[in-house]
C-alpha cells in the first residue's frame, strides 16, 4: 500500500512539472512588448480607413481624397452628375464608370469588369467604390433629412450574379472625407453567395 501511495506522488508530480512547462512554452509566444500592444486602424484600400465610432461601436470607412482617380481614358462612363458635396464651395462631379468598353455604340461586356464611383473636385478625386464584378452598378444621389438638414447621399447598388450589395456615401465637413455605410448585402443571409434565375433590373445600354 505505502508503496502504491509513492507510485501515485510520483506520477502527480510529473503531471504538475509537465503543466508547468506547458505553461512556460505558451507564454513564450507572447512577447511582453507586444502583449498590451493596441492594433491601429487597418488600411482597406488606398485612401480608405476603418474607424470606430462611439455611438454605434461599429467599423466605418473613410474615404479621403486622393491626387489620383480609379480608372483611364479608355473607360466607359455611365453616369455623370455635377453637384456640390464637400467644403470647396463650387459643384463637384459625381462619375459611375466601367472598363467596359463602349465601342460604336455598343457595349462589350466582359465575364467580369470594373466599376467606380468618385467625386471629382479641383484638387484631386474621392474614390467612393472600385470593385470588379461579374454584373453592373448603378448610382443614385438623393437628399436625406438628417436632424432636419437636407443632406446628399450617394447610393450605389451593386448587382452580380453572386450578390446584391447595397452602400451609402455621405460627406463629412469635419473630416473632410466621405463616409461608407454597407446598407444590405446578401451575405448576411448566404455565405455562400446566390444564384439570380430571374431579374427585371434593366440592361444598360450605350450612351
Amino acid at each position: 500500500m505505502i508503496i502504491n501511495m509513492k507510485k501515485v506522488l510520483v506520477l502527480i508530480l510529473a503531471a504538475s512539472m509537465l503543466m508547468l512547462t506547458g505553461c512556460e512554452r505558451v507564454a513564450d509566444l507572447v512577447r511582453p512588448d507586444e502583449a498590451d500592444k493596441e492594433v491601429s486602424n487597418p488600411v482597406v484600400e488606398p485612401d480608405k480607413t476603418e474607424q470606430t465610432t462611439p455611438e454605434t461601436e461599429e467599423p466605418k470607412t473613410r474615404i479621403v481624397l486622393s491626387k489620383t482617380l480609379n480608372m483611364t481614358n479608355e473607360w466607359t462612363i455611365m453616369g455623370d452628375y455635377s453637384i456640390q458635396l464637400t467644403k470647396s464651395g463650387k459643384k463637384d462631379r459625381v462619375i459611375l464608370a466601367t472598363s467596359a468598353r463602349n465601342v460604336n455604340g455598343e457595349m462589350e461586356w466582359d465575364d467580369s469588369q470594373y466599376w467606380t464611383l468618385a467625386v471629382l473636385t479641383e484638387k484631386g478625386a474621392y474614390n467612393l467604390y472600385y470593385q470588379r464584378l461579374q454584373g453592373v452598378v448603378y448610382a443614385e444621389i438623393n437628399e436625406a433629412f438628417i436632424r432636419g438638414v437636407a443632406t446628399p447621399v450617394i447610393t450605389v447598388y451593386a448587382f452580380s450574379g453572386t450578390d446584391r450589395d447595397i452602400r451609402n456615401y455621405t460627406y463629412s465637413y469635419e473630416e473632410d472625407a466621405f463616409i461608407e455605410d454597407q446598407i444590405f448585402t446578401t451575405k448576411v443571409f448566404s455565405t455562400g453567395g446566390i444564384n439570380t434565375i430571374y431579374s427585371t433590373f434593366p440592361e444598360y445600354r450605350a450612351r
